[in-house]
Formats: C-alpha cells, structure tokens, sequence
C-alpha cells in the first residue's frame, strides 16, 4: 500500500499546548485509519524545542520560519509553478526541505487557531496567505483544519482571503460565526462547520495517573479549586488599553480565596527557560503568582506541560476562569464551567455549541468588578451550566471528528486517482 504524506502546518508541540492539542487529537485519528503508511511532516517554528515533545515515530521535522517563508520558500514555489517542466530547475527547487515535503506529500493541512482575521496584524495575515500560497503554486490540495476566520472588514485581509481561500480544497469553519464571516466575502462551497480538534484529542493513561499521583500527595487538591488559564496575549492586549490584567487576577485570587476557593494557576502555553513571552505563559503566571497574598491556597507549576496534562488538571476544578482559548476546550471536554477573558469571537463561537455564549466577554471590558460580577452569575447558574455541558458534549465531540473524517475522504479520493 503506498504511503499517505501528510505536511501539517502552523501548529507546534512545544509553547502553545493548544496547537499541541490539535496535532495530537488529528495526527491520533489519521495513525488510526491509515496505521504504518502514515508519515508526517511539521513545519515547525520551534524545531528544536518540538524534536523533544513528539509522541511519534514517523513525525519529520522541518524548521519553517515566517521571514524564511516569505523571502526563500514563496518566490521559489513561484519559479517552480512557472518552470517545473524543466527537470533541471526542478532539481535545483527541490534542495529547498519545504518545496521538496509539499511536491512529495498527498496534502496540506493548516492547523492555525485563528487566521485572516481583522484583530490580527497585517504581517500575521500576509503570512497565512504566504503559507497557504506555497502548497498551491506546488498542486497540492491544502486543507484548514478547524479553525476561526474574519472578521474581514480591513482592505488587506479581505484582499488576501478572498484570493487564497476560494482555492483551498476544504475550510473547516470552527463555528457559525466563522461560518458566517466566510460567506459574507462570498467563500461558501468549501466550508464546513466542525467543532475545534481539540474536542477529540484522546485521553492519555499516562497523564491521568502521573496527574492523579500528584495531586493525592498535595492537601491543596483536597480542596474546592477554581482554576485560572492566564495569558500572555490578553496581557499584552490589556496593557495597551491600560487595563492592568496581572493585578486583577491577583485580586480576584484574593476574592476567591476570601470565598473558601483554592486557585490553580494554568499555563496553556508554554516554552521552559525560554525568555519569550511569544506562547509563553510562564512569565505572566511568575508575576500574578509574585504577587498572590496567600500563597499556601494557590498552586503555580512554572513547568511546560504536555496537552493531556493540562487537561487532567482542569478536570480537578470546579470552575474554570479562562484567557487561553484551548484551556476553555478542555474546560468544556470535561464539563467544567468556564468563564472567559477572550479577544475574538473564536471564544463565543464554541461557546455557542454549548448555548453557553454568554459567558465569554472581551479583555476590553475587564475590570475586577466587572470579573467578580460574572463569576458570581456563573456560580449562581452552576447546575444548568452542567446540564447544558452534558447536553452537547456528545454532538461537539463528533463534529470536531468531522475534522479527520472530511480529510480522509480527501485523502482516500487523491490515493484512488493515483493509484
């Protein structure tokens, strides 16, 4: 049987543990239809850091960097789309890693949490077009994993989206707002609506018992703890609005150690003694933790934890206040209550499949009183939050396989025609 070559894009093992749970949750199902023929290539941004974190044995790395991209790996893929008849230029391309792992794959898929959107910066969304374009100009079918798009009303991005995303073979929109945004700039026979991969992404027997071990050797665990998945991003936000986000965690700490809570702090995004704040979490938790009055009812892990762990974690907690969106994923997986500090309408949009959109508000509007209000309405709502998360936990875990099993259709057409 031939092999099924796979390069996934835009997504990482190491720093932000959401990327890492959507690897794991797609590379998991594709290994379970297509066993040893599956091979993989990331391009990855962390190489180094990643080459220590992959489960896998048939996962290749390749180090892709943003610059590189725009300046090496582009203006190749156009010289190759403009002469791959001559065997000899194509040659030459072919000594380039990137162009070489697309012209031999079977497709491309992008695993961006969030591209082509208007809060984003103009160099992030020339770069997912520049990521998106590379595979094209080398034929090969691209596909976007689940993943939040739009708004597009700035000039640039519309520029951009409307000409690279028609061309893509699939676009799974994360929810029915991006849903929404794609088809108001006329891009509709390629989407489909699937829930976030991160809902599928298998439970890990290790993690749980390392997980479970620890914490039977913790008193903290014995009690009744909310957690809080900080973030460096809404902290870089909130700092240019002026909105001090590290002090009103710490004093929301406090309120909630006044009520009888103990806090976990959670880092969804990680990269250990590394001085970035760029998917780094770690320095903003060593702040808010610096600053905590009790220390002795707040557990702060400065460690780079694997995805599935994390998730163990949030499943000790009884509420679950959020920045990261994937700490929220694995909020809802377990059927914890969340309640989110967000910055797009990538938050609302799974919300919804919970009817539970409400309880998503933008850093814009935090303010520790505005932050205790809504925290005190979710607890007050506990029992039909749980009832809505049991509701819908089953049909969002399916739609989010919808994801592999779109993918694989693809695939088993490319493999039918080739062989």
């Amino acid at each position: 049987m031939e092999s099924v070559k796979i390069v996934i894009t835009s997504a990482s093992y190491s720093g932000n543990k959401g990327a890492a749970a959507m690897l794991q949750s797609s590379i998991q199902q594709l290994y379970d239809k297509y066993g040893e023929r599956l091979q993989i290539i990331l391009a990855s941004a962390y190489p180094d850091e990643d080459i220590n974190q992959i489960p896998w044995d048939f996962v290749e790395l390749i180090p892709v960097k943003p610059k590189h991209q725009a300046i090496i790996d582009f203006p190749l893929a156009i010289i190759y789309n403009l002469f791959k008849k001559f065997s000899i230029v194509k040659k030459l391309l072919l000594k380039d890693r990137l162009i070489n792992a697309y012209e031999n794959c079977t497709l491309v898929i992008d695993e961006a949490g969030i591209s082509f959107a208007d809060n984003l910066s103009v160099s992030s969304n020339i770069s997912a077009f520049v990521r998106m374009v590379i595979p094209l100009l080398i034929g090969k079918p691209v596909i976007k994993y689940s993943q939040a798009l739009g708004t597009f009303h700035k000039f640039h991005n519309r520029f951009v989206a409307r000409l690279v995303l028609p061309r893509l073979d699939l676009i799974c929109a994360r929810g029915n707002i991006t849903y929404k945004n794609l088809t108001e700039i006329g891009i509709k026979q390629n989407v489909k609506i699937c829930a976030d991969g991160a809902f599928s992404m298998q439970d890990s027997v290790y993690w749980k018992q390392y997980v479970n071990s620890r914490c039977r050797e913790d008193i903290f665990f014995d009690a009744t703890i909310v957690g809080i998945s900080i973030s460096s991003v809404v902290e870089k936000r909130c700092e240019k609005n002026g909105i001090d986000y590290c002090g009103i965690i710490c004093r929301f700490i406090s309120f909630l150690n006044k009520k009888g809570y103990s806090v976990l702090l959670i880092a969804n995004a990680a990269r250990i003694n590394n001085p970035s704040t760029t998917n780094n979490d770690l320095w903003t938790g060593d702040k808010i933790f610096a600053n905590v009055e009790k220390k002795e009812l707040v557990r702060w892990f400065h460690e780079e934890m694997s995805a599935e762990e994390i998730r163990e974690y949030i499943g000790k907690c009884k509420y679950l206040v959020a920045s990261r969106f994937h700490a929220m994923i694995g909020a809802l997986e377990r059927e914890v209550p969340v309640l989110l500090i967000g910055w797009s309408h990538k938050y609302q949009e799974i919300l919804d499949m919970f009817e539970l959109g409400r309880y998503a508000t933008d850093f814009s509007n935090l303010t520790i009183e505005e932050l205790i209000k809504n925290f005190e309405i979710m607890e007050a709502d506990t029992n039909n939050i749980i009832k809505l998360l049991k509701k819908h936990h089953d049909t969002v875990v399916e739609s989010s396989k919808e994801n592999i099993n779109l993918i694989s259709q693809r695939i088993d057409k490319i493999m039918k025609k080739e062989s």
